[in-house]
């Protein structure tokens, strides 16, 4: 059988667990604005390093076509 300090520890237990449950929720939601942040922010980054070493390639690319043409030219002549 149940005394009255169980039935008082298992309402106070009760109250408590329900209590951190909310918190953790709250927290919850905070850290998932937090990684949603970091995670917009990462990608941003991301993609800038990615233009920018496209544009790299790609100016690469051009300077390569560039000497070709000029070697043909100069062993045209």
């Amino acid at each position: 059988m149940l005394n009255l300090k169980s039935v008082f520890v298992l309402a106070i237990l009760s109250v408590s667990a329900s209590a951190m449950a909310d918190d953790t929720q709250i927290n919850t939601k905070d850290v998932e604005a937090t990684l949603t942040a970091n995670l917009a922010e990462s990608m941003e980054l991301m993609q800038e390093q990615l233009s920018a070493e496209l544009d790299t390639i790609l100016t690469i690319d051009e300077q390569k076509k560039n000497e070709e043409a000029t070697a043909k030219v100069l062993l045209a002549d």
